[in-house]
């Protein structure tokens, strides 16, 4: 009798085992909640897109001064550390879609025993919520997929307004007096814009080099090196897929076409 009591009390102790169908509504949720924050990553990114196309068009349009370019590019660069913040929380977020992709998922699809590693760390993440993507890494990975261009954009086109309007200038030191942005004179404009796309093409660089956010999809590896004319057409060129039975294999069996 005592046994009996012992091991009922050890059942009713027990933690409740995990279903397919939970995992499945932890996995919905954990999904809706990047989906969330993607999508707000697509709103920054388009306000930047709007205003830098706005910029560009009336300030090339206008005989104004070129001082709304440099407007642009500030906000640009406010677009874009909101963004970084975003997308740090987007990080949170698609780190446990991954983890549970990698470690529940995929070892379920490949009948495979679950992966302990990946289910605690999605515990811990779960438990106490902490953002593990640096500011410098957002800024780098946002600068590599949408701002770089951007700020390009606007620089190139900052440049070629003082430049040209409303005549070449005669030398440097005329340059300099276009540039310059009321009581600032050109040589701290030109300093400060130069000193800002010197960091940002640090950080641009950087990115290549750096380790991608957890959500960052990869490209598949080549099997063989292709020409530049199929990258256009066919982005992965791989190898043909081995034949079961060694290099020396005969063909397989011929197969006969439908009769219709």
């Amino acid at each position: 009798m005592a046994n009996d009591m012992t091991e009922r009390d050890k059942g009713e102790d027990a933690p409740p085992p995990v279903s397919d169908a939970a995992m499945a509504q932890l996995f919905r949720g954990e999904l809706s909640r990047s989906d969330t924050w993607r999508s707000r990553l697509d709103t920054t990114t388009n306000w930047a897109l709007t205003t830098s196309a706005a910029v560009v068009s009336f300030g090339l349009s206008s005989t104004g001064s070129p001082v709304v370019f440099l407007v642009g590019i500030w906000l640009v660069l406010t677009f874009l550390l909101i963004e970084a913040r975003r997308y740090r929380y987007y990080d949170l977020w698609i780190r446990r879609v991954r983890l549970l992709e990698n470690g529940y998922w995929v070892p379920l699809l490949r009948r495979e025993p679950i992966d302990p590693d990946a289910i605690r760390e999605l515990v811990t993440l779960v438990e106490r919520p902490q953002i593990h993507l640096s500011l410098f890494s957002a800024i780098s990975t946002r600068l590599n997929r949408a701002y770089g261009p951007i700020l390009l954009v606007l620089t190139t086109t900052w440049f070629v307004k003082v430049y040209s309007h409303p005549r070449p200038p005669r030398d440097l030191d005329d340059f300099l007096h276009r540039a310059a942005v009321g009581p600032l004179p050109g040589e701290v404009v030109m300093g400060f814009l130069l000193l800002l796309m010197l960091g940002f093409t640090y950080l641009f660089a950087a990115s290549f080099f750096t380790r991608a956010p957890m959500g960052e999809l990869r490209t598949l590896p080549r099997g063989r090196r292709a020409a530049l004319w199929e990258s256009f057409y066919r982005p992965y060129a791989t190898r043909a897929p081995r034949r079961r039975g060694g290099a020396g294999a005969g063909p397989g069996p011929r197969q006969t076409p439908p009769m219709h």
